[in-house]
């Protein structure tokens, strides 16, 4: 099970989940897991690679609507 320490305050929707909303954090489990990770390399590494999966998507949405900005659909 997955640990929430941001709660949502209206839908998420999208891919990069939380990245573009507002959200209340729980600043001890926050700062208790930042521990967590920084102290294990194997949890570190895992965090990076999604971060940059998460930001690599948004980028390509974010191109994607950019090219179809202007353009007539019907």
């Amino acid at each position: 099970m997955q640990e929430s320490f941001f709660r949502p305050l209206e839908d998420a929707g999208g891919t990069a989940g939380y990245a573009n909303i507002s959200a209340v954090s729980d600043g001890r489990k926050v700062g208790k897991t930042a521990d967590k990770y920084l102290k294990d390399s194997e949890l570190l590494s895992k965090l990076t690679r999604r971060v940059y999966e998460l930001l690599r998507e948004d980028i390509r949405s974010q191109r994607e609507r950019l090219n179809n900005y202007g353009c007539h659909r019907w």
